[in-house]
Parts: structure tokens; sequence; C-alpha cells
């Protein structure tokens, strides 16, 4: 019998990851979506699915525990514009974003996740909704997991006398499982900390957060690609339901199985965005456009800028004038003549 983290076995939380197949199978998939997005990276592809990641992971990290902001609304909000809606789920959605922001700092950095960046995190999350007192403090209070969108008791959460010993036991376990999958490892924290329930509120949300800086710090680039959030919301009744099935259990292959599951899905739609997306800018780069140009400029002795708008008529003559430049510079074209009158041939 394990006797690392008496708290956490008193309590009766699981703590054991086990590779069972079905995990396994669930990381091969996320394995499989790798190439695609390293391939991509720093490309303005990679600018968008970055952009869209972030969006998502704030609505429906946010939807989960009841708020009724979507996409749009939160792209407005994050780009400074008012919309409408509960003044509490605007500020949901700004703390969101901090806290987010703030987990990417810190997973920019080299030095362990401590105890205070959690309470940081969770004051950020919760900053102006809930009493000060409660925000990045460990509670003082009995608190329940309940259900957002049916008020159902998911289960009793341990009482405010044995958070200490159980988040000295949680990170005890961080740092013995260093070299666990950091899929694992980060899935598993999730829910031990969610089961602890460390703070009066905004546990869901920071233990969310907490998965997404333990996945970057433990080398998984792909989590900023990645928003699972969106998968869970969708599965948000399952979600509860294998929160409930582990803690019987006492195991953690319901949750972490989930989990897994989330991430892949949300993955392998990331990347059938993705080539949705090359396939609308398909001949809209500037690489696409110039070799349309230069395919063009061989079948003809000499042409003009308004062959070239011929060619391209989707693209902007602006445009397609520093293409020109451009290809001249590179001595891929010659040009000649006034800049009106202007002619251009392929170099030879």
């Amino acid at each position: 019998m394990d006797t690392r983290y008496p708290t956490l076995r008193r309590h009766k939380i699981p703590h054991e990851v086990v590779h069972t197949d079905t995990l396994v199978s669930w990381f091969m998939r996320i394995a499989e979506t790798r190439p695609f997005l390293d391939e991509y990276l720093g490309s303005p592809l990679e600018v968008k699915l970055l952009r869209k990641a972030k969006v998502r992971a704030i609505t429906y990290s946010n939807q989960i525990e009841g708020n009724i902001l979507g996409e749009s609304e939160v792209t407005a909000i994050l780009k400074g514009k008012r919309v409408v809606g509960p003044s509490k789920d605007i500020k949901e959605v700004q703390n969101y974003h901090s806290a987010l922001d703030y987990v990417e700092e810190l997973a920019a950095g080299t030095r362990p996740v401590r105890l205070a960046d959690l309470c940081d995190i969770q004051r950020l999350v919760t900053k102006g909704l809930i009493p000060e007192r409660q925000c990045g403090r460990i509670r003082t209070v009995p608190v329940s997991i309940v259900n957002a969108a049916t008020g159902e008791k998911i289960d009793d959460c341990p009482e405010p006398y044995a958070l200490k010993d159980l988040l000295d036991d949680l990170w005890k376990w961080l740092e013995d499982t260093k070299d666990v999958n950091p899929f694992a490892r980060a899935f598993a924290f999730h829910f031990i900390a969610v089961s602890i329930h460390p703070f009066a509120d905004g546990n869901g949300r920071t233990m969310r957060l907490m998965q997404h800086l333990l996945l970057l710090q433990g080398g998984q680039r792909i989590a900023r690609f990645v928003p699972s959030e969106t998968a869970i919301m969708r599965s948000r009744d399952r979600y509860y339901s294998v929160i409930r099935q582990s803690r019987s259990l006492v195991r953690l292959d319901p949750i972490l199985e989930f989990l897994a599951e989330c991430f892949a899905v949300s993955a392998e739609e990331v990347v059938g965005e993705g080539r949705r997306l090359l396939r609308d800018s398909a001949g809209k780069t500037p690489e696409a456009r110039h070799r349309k140009i230069l395919a063009n400029a061989a079948k003809h002795e000499q042409f003009s800028m308004q062959d070239v708008v011929r060619w391209l008529p989707d693209i902007p003559r602006r445009t397609l004038e520093r293409d020109l430049a451009i290809l001249v510079r590179k001595r891929a074209l010659k040009a000649k003549g006034e800049r009106k009158a202007r002619t251009y041939r392929l170099a030879r």
C-alpha cells in the first residue's frame, strides 16, 4: 500500500496513474495531431489558430461554470468592445483572460509550480466576483462540488482543517511524478485538486488553467492550440459523472480517460479547422501568389500590371504591385519603363 500521501489516502482521493489501454489509445490520437501543428509553427496559420484557441478556452471554461456568453461576445470583450450580457459574466471573461496570460508567463519560466501560483491564479479568476478575503486564499468554509447547470451536488469536499495536509500531499505527489507522461500528470492534478477543492470558489476554472500550465511546463506546446474546454463543455454532464465515478471507485482511470478523450477530440477539431483555413487561403499567401505570377509570366514574352490583375482578380492591386516589386528585387522578373507604362518579363 502506498503510504507516501497519507491524507489523500485517508480522504479516498485516488492519485495512482495507470496507463490503461483506453488512455494510451487517446494519447496516440493526440500524438497523431502533432505533425500538422508542428509544420505550421511560426506561420500565419499559427496566429489564427492560437487566437481561436484563446477565445474558446475562455468561453467554454466559463460556460462549464454557467456563464452564458458565447465566442462572439468573448471576442468582442477581448477587443475592448461593449457587449450586452450580465456584468458578472463579462467580468468572468475579463478575469479568465488575465489568468490565462498569467499562466503563459509562468510557463515561460523554468521554476517548478508552487502553491502560491495556484492561489494567484484563483485570485485572478475570482477578482471582483467574491469577497476579497476569499480571493487567493485557502478556504475556511465547507464546500461541495456542484453541477453548475443543474445545481446537483456531485460530492462533498474535505473539511477546511484537512486542506493544509492535503495540499502538502498534492505538492509531494507533483514532485514525485515528474517523469510521468505530461498529459496523465496534468489531467491527474486537475482531478486531485478539484477533489480537494482548496478555494471557496473558482476551483474548476483554476484547475483547468493549472492543467494548461502543467502541460506547457511538460513541453507540450500543442496545448496552446487545443482548448479542450470545448469538448468538456459539450459533455459537461459526463465531466461531473466521471468525477463522481473516480471518487466512488477510488481510481483515476475514468477521469483520465475522459480528459484525454476531450483533449484528443479538441486537437482533431483544431487540425480539421487548420486544414480548412489552408484550403480557403490557397493561392492567397505571398508565396502562392508569386508562384502563380511566375507561372503566367513564363507563357508571355512580356506583360503589364493589368495582366497580373487579370491573372489574380481576387487580390488587391496594391498587394500585387508589392509582389511584382519583390520578384524584381529577387531578380525573378525584369522590369522596363516608367511606372504607368511599365512592363515585365521573366528573367532568363
